[in-house]
């Protein structure tokens, strides 16, 4: 089977390096921007494409890994391509928030067509692809079409969540949480420690046994049982002197706190403390 890629960025190029060390056979890469698929074609050992319609000729597994706002545009573009054998293709897009829905032209014009989004944030495809071993892909429930890709991630060792059409900006949004606003709260945190004096050069360093160590409790456990920390303690005196303190030198960051002390009783179900971290009234 040969797998071709419609976008040339990170997800893709990630995508092709993994599965070719999985044994199968990459076509090649089409993009707007030339440099980026002979980059990655290079990259997966296959061929840069300057033509959309000799790509999927040459193919059977089409992704299209372009930005989510441009995929109803690639999917305009390709639909009424003179292409053979279009019911031996197997057309997929990789959006974590748009439903396979998005590719019903395709559908309509004779395309086998799914989705399948991998639960992993792409910074650096060559260090993503070997994070893919361990991944999990989402997959919309349906028919055919959704035995082939089953079979297909467990062919690469890979795992598969089954998601609701309908909730599916949901599930996304979930992944956007963790992956994103992680990311967003763990700088909020080094701007809290930058203020209370230590150099900025040193927070990453200094704080990396201690985000380490919160990710190891949380494998195997549950998010209550990896807790730690004043609220599962119900220690009043410290969350008091943490807004205290936070009031004084950064207010901007009060509320922030106060928001994740509030879902963390909501976790423990333990409202114990629920007069430190109430809303402001205004």
């Amino acid at each position: 089977m040969k797998i071709a890629f419609i976008g040339a960025g990170k997800v893709s190029t990630a995508l092709g390096l993994y599965f070719k060390k999985r044994g199968f056979e990459i076509e090649g890469y089409y993009s707007r921007n030339c440099k980026s698929a002979g980059k990655a074609a290079l990259l997966t050992h296959s061929h840069p494409y300057s033509s959309v319609e000799e790509l999927m000729n040459n193919s059977h597994m089409i992704w299209i890994t372009t930005p989510d706002d441009q995929i109803e545009a690639v999917v305009r573009q390709i639909s009424d391509l003179p292409v053979l054998r279009k019911n031996e293709k197997l057309v997929l897009h990789a959006s974590g928030v748009h439903s396979l829905a998005m590719l019903s032209p395709l559908k309509e014009n004779g395309y086998n067509t799914a989705c399948a989004h991998p639960l992993l944030a792409f910074s650096d495809p060559v260090l993503a692809q070997e994070k893919l071993n361990d991944v999990w892909f989402a997959i919309e429930k349906q028919g055919e079409e959704n035995r082939r890709l089953t079979d297909f991630f467990k062919a690469c060792g890979n795992q598969t969540l089954s998601i609701d059409p309908d909730k599916k900006r949901l599930y996304h949004a979930a992944a956007c949480v963790l992956s994103n606003y992680l990311v967003t709260l763990l700088n909020a945190s080094y701007k809290i420690f930058e203020k209370s004096g230590i150099a900025e050069e040193d927070i990453h360093e200094a704080t990396k046994p201690l985000l380490e160590s919160v990710i190891l409790n949380l494998k195997g456990k549950d998010c209550k049982e990896a807790l730690t920390g004043p609220i599962k303690r119900g220690d009043e005196n410290t969350t008091r002197m943490h807004l205290e303190s936070l009031n004084t030198f950064m207010p901007e960051m009060t509320e922030l706190y106060k928001l994740m002390g509030r879902q963390t009783m909501k976790m423990l179900g333990d409202y114990s403390l629920r007069e430190v971290f109430k809303e402001d009234e205004s």
